[in-house]
This record gives structure tokens, C-alpha cells and sequence, in this order.
């Protein structure tokens, strides 16, 4: 017993150090990028979701907290595309990079605060299991919500499973969800096609799956996925 209690100590201790606002500040101005998920069949995988998905339900803008680096979005075929991000490194460099790209437009975090919007859909994209600290996950959810007109889309794990890893928290969002933004209805829950399994590559495969969620005027839309 005494194990354990040490440690759950230092697990706490370390959570407690932890600040997902500066670790992913740090990481993109050090030159990191947003992970493997944004990256190869992961990425490949979930931009072909999204434009099916927004091509279906005739969405005609879209705002993604924790847009990141840039490579996942750039390969969406969205008419009206927000990025909002806690770097002010990234957001920076992906204003540059989608200049061209009419009707798209990047912010910082709090920028955004500033001048909230609303989208036809909000979109989260492996985040949720990054926003380790409480406060910061209450606050996530109720902006990702509130940006929302029609459609919440989420790319995450959901669930409560302890990880070993500083930056990950996995969290059963779905509960806060329940409780917190009961305008929303559960739409679809979406097989991942890629699972992490024991002894599977982490940048090929992932715990993250979709889950659609709508506004009790959309969840019976023709042709929906």
C-alpha cells in the first residue's frame, strides 16, 4: 500500500507541475511540430473524414481549437476555416503559410477570447487528452461548445484510463458533455480504423476516435454519416 501511495503522490505532484499551456508554447517555438497524429495515414485518415463529413451536412465554416502546426488542416476542403491555437509561434507561421487560402483565418487564444465566434461546426482534434490540468479542460470544453451553431465534432479519447506520460490525460469528455452542454446530442461514435494496440507503432496508430455531436435540429439530417 505504501507503494502505491507514494506513487499516486508523485503521479499528483507531477500533474500538479505540469502547465499544458507552456509545454506546447515551448514545443513549437524549440521547432516541434503538433505529433504524429497530424502527420501520415493518421492525418490522411482524418482529412478525408472531415471533408466527408463537411461535404454531407453542407457545413460552411469551421473552427478548430488547437489547430496547430498547420499540416492536419492543410489538408481540409473547408469554405470557411478558423485555426485557433495557444501559440502565438504557430498561429504566425500559419498565417503565412495559408495566405492564399481565401476565408481562412488563424488566432491565438487570446485573440479569440477577445472577439468570440461561432462556426456552422467546432472541431477538436487530439487535444482533449493534452489538457491535463482541470481548470484549463473546463474552460476548453465550454469555449469548443459555445463556438458552436450546429455541429460539435471530437477526435479523442474518452475515457479515464491513467497515462504514464506528463502530457496526456485522458478524460471521458462525454460526461462533461452530459452535464455541462446537454443542448447536444450524441450523433455517431466512430470506429477507428488505426487502434493502438500493444505493441503497435504510436505514430501510426492511435487510442483517438471520432464522435460527432449536433443540436437537436441537425441530429436527424439527411445522409449523415
Amino acid at each position: 500500500m505504501a507503494v502505491t501511495l507514494r506513487s499516486l503522490f508523485r503521479r499528483k505532484k507531477e500533474v500538479s507541475e505540469f502547465h499544458s499551456d507552456a509545454y506546447w508554447r515551448d514545443r513549437y517555438e524549440a521547432g516541434g511540430n503538433s505529433g504524429a497524429g497530424s502527420y501520415g495515414r493518421l492525418a490522411e485518415y482524418k482529412a478525408g473524414f472531415i471533408n466527408d463529413l463537411v461535404k454531407t451536412h453542407e457545413v460552411q465554416s469551421v473552427i478548430e481549437f488547437g489547430s496547430g502546426d498547420g499540416n492536419q488542416c492543410s489538408l481540409l476542403t473547408i469554405e470557411n476555416y478558423t485555426g485557433v491555437d495557444i501559440s502565438p509561434a504557430v498561429v504566425t507561421a500559419c498565417r503565412k503559410r495559408f495566405a492564399g487560402r481565401e476565408n481562412w483565418q488563424f488566432l491565438t487564444d487570446a485573440e479569440y477570447q477577445v472577439n468570440p465566434a461561432q462556426a456552422d461546426m467546432s472541431m477538436s482534434l487530439d487535444v482533449i487528452y493534452h489538457l491535463v490540468e482541470d481548470a484549463i479542460f473546463e474552460r476548453y470544453m465550454e469555449t469548443l461548445f459555445s463556438a458552436s451553431r450546429r455541429f460539435v465534432l471530437v477526435y479523442s479519447s474518452d475515457t479515464d484510463t491513467p497515462s504514464r506520460a506528463t502530457h496526456v490525460r485522458h478524460r471521458s469528455y462525454s460526461n462533461w458533455i452530459a452535464a455541462h452542454a446537454p443542448a447536444f446530442a450524441l450523433v455517431e461514435a466512430f470506429e477507428q480504423p488505426y487502434p493502438m494496440r500493444p505493441g503497435s507503432d504510436p505514430r501510426t496508430t492511435s487510442f483517438a476516435s471520432f464522435k460527432l455531436f449536433a443540436r437537436p435540429c441537425d441530429t436527424l439530417s439527411e445522409g449523415k454519416p
